[in-house]
């Protein structure tokens, strides 16, 4: 297993389909991640996220195409697969372990088989029970171990040998609250040291870890931005006192000194309060929320609230990938 620096991931033009399954699981994805990145990796039941992590580990066979290419830290996944695996720690949805052996010994085994050096394996099976809180359980039959722990052992499986890049598919799935945060801890403190490309269903667990996100639907790429442009703030809302026709020629005056469009949409309030609601997709907020409050001075308009709306990861998530686009042909026969 190698131990230099965090490794890039270059995928493109990328296509897969299953055996008898009638279209594609995955269809021209093209992305990268640098080296030292966290991706996340979103998308709903059937996108193909754990098709493309399987490709990308060298775990499913790569379709001959002149086009396509994938490479981590510049070798070849198709061609070289041995080298780019003996570089990847992955840890697939569904994890694959020896529940009669101990699991001190199924990480001393598959350090064995990572070709960690026999001198240091007892050492390195010691550094990842430690950074996944699994050392109190090393001489515990793995089958006798709840669920929780047995995904730790996983976790710690993939962290074996300081793996460059780390492939992790819904790692966080049958932890509990406190030992979800200790795994949330434990990967912040990769950044840097190792390239993370990591998919959850848990959103809000991508926002917290992630730089960027790539959202997949129907087998392609669907979104691919860093984590603070998903979740920019996509309205401004203003509430004042007055009648309704006293909102826009505040919002236009605004847009004048913007040089832009404000679209709006005014809402009835209680009393004299009235509300619009004023998109600053591709604005920054404060920049309007500045403006409206000069316009709304210059107006004579009092100005009861002025704030940023928030968008959330969910938000965007639902709005790239809708209903019904997933596609069924990502199960594996």
């Amino acid at each position: 297993m190698s131990t230099s620096g965090p490794a890039s991931l270059v995928v493109e033009d990328l296509s897969h389909r299953y055996s008898g399954a009638d279209n594609n699981a995955l269809s021209t994805v093209a992305l990268s991640i640098k080296p030292g990145e966290r991706l996340g990796l979103l998308g709903p039941n059937g996108a193909g996220k754990s098709t493309l992590m399987r490709l990308v580990c060298g775990f499913l066979p790569i379709a001959a195409s002149a086009r396509t290419r994938v490479e981590v830290a510049g070798i070849d996944v198709k061609t070289r697969s041995a080298q780019v695996r003996a570089r990847v720690g992955y840890m697939p949805e569904h994890v694959p372990l020896y529940y009669e052996l101990r699991a001190r010994e199924h990480l001393l085994f598959r350090a064995r088989i990572k070709r960690v050096p026999w001198r240091g394996r007892a050492r390195e099976v010691g550094r990842v029970a430690e950074m996944t809180a699994i050392d109190h359980v090393l001489d515990t039959p793995i089958g006798q171990l709840s669920r929780g722990y047995r995904q730790r052992v996983a976790l710690a499986d993939a962290l074996l040998g300081a793996p460059p890049l780390v492939v992790l598919d819904e790692p966080t799935v049958g932890l509990d609250p406190n030992q979800v945060r200790d795994v949330r801890a434990m990967l912040r403190e990769l950044g840097g040291t190792q390239t993370l490309l990591f998919s959850s269903h848990i959103l809000a667990e991508v926002e917290m870890l992630c730089d960027r996100v790539v959202i997949l639907s129907a087998g392609k790429v669907a979104a691919d931005e860093t984590i603070e442009a998903a979740t920019t703030p996509g309205e401004v809302h203003l509430s004042i006192v007055g009648e309704d026709a006293a909102c826009l020629p505040v919002v236009a005056a605004a847009a004048t000194a913007l040089q832009t469009t404000l679209p709006s949409r005014p809402e009835a309030g209680l009393g004299a309060a009235r509300r619009i609601d004023i998109s600053a997709v591709g604005l920054a907020p404060s920049e309007v929320m500045r403006a409206l409050g000069i316009a709304a001075r210059e107006a004579g308009v009092a100005v009861l609230t002025l704030r940023a709306g928030t968008t959330r990861l969910e938000e965007r998530f639902a709005e790239v990938t809708g209903a019904g686009k997933a596609s069924p042909s990502e199960s594996s026969p």
